[in-house]
């Protein structure tokens, strides 16, 4: 009777703790990732290849805190930079100002392609990705990629914003002399 007792009671706590939350991703016929905590959603046909998540969160080391601070501080004054610059080249050349603009339009498309070509690495990295370890690389390396795409896309506002300049530059100087 007391064995009886003793595991009913032992049943009963087995039964009774809580499990941890698993979150599932599949790709629909669409190609849209979805994440469910119910594996029935799932389509039968991706049930044996999905991948089970542990909800977890994690909070960013202080000096993580700090490098994401100073490179707000740094993004603002490069756009200050960026703004005396543009003031600047009223007292360059044209030809100059031209040299300059050229120049950094090559250089916006060797890091738009350099872009494009680890864009393509990480999604085959994506297809490689098993372990909870490859994984959590994996999404390190995506969050570096948008970071450095956002400093591309400061970059080309900043080109844009020269390019203006200069234009203005140019209508500027044909307006007043249309001999030249």
């Amino acid at each position: 009777m007391n064995y009886l007792k003793i595991f009913i009671i032992i049943s009963f706590l087995m039964f009774s703790v809580s499990a941890a939350a698993e979150f599932y991703k599949y790709v629909d016929e669409e190609g849209n990732v979805h994440f469910t905590d119910d594996i029935n959603q799932v389509p039968a046909a991706q049930r044996a290849k999905i991948h089970s998540y542990i909800e977890s969160v994690s909070e960013a080391p202080p000096e993580q805190e700090a490098t994401q601070e100073n490179q707000a501080e740094q993004t603002e004054s490069e756009q200050q930079a960026s703004a005396l610059d543009i003031l600047d080249d009223e007292e360059e050349s044209l030809e100059d100002a031209k040299k300059r603009i050229d120049a950094l339009k090559e250089e916006l498309d060797q890091e738009y392609e350099a872009l494009k070509k680890e864009r393509n690495q990480l999604a085959e990295e994506r297809q490689q990705a098993k372990t909870n370890e490859q994984i959590l690389e994996y999404n390190k390396k995506v969050d570096r990629l948008n970071e450095r795409a956002k400093t591309y896309e400061k970059k080309g506002k900043d080109y844009e914003a020269r390019g203006e300049a200069y234009r203005a530059r140019v209508n500027k100087k044909n307006s007043k002399d249309p001999n030249e």
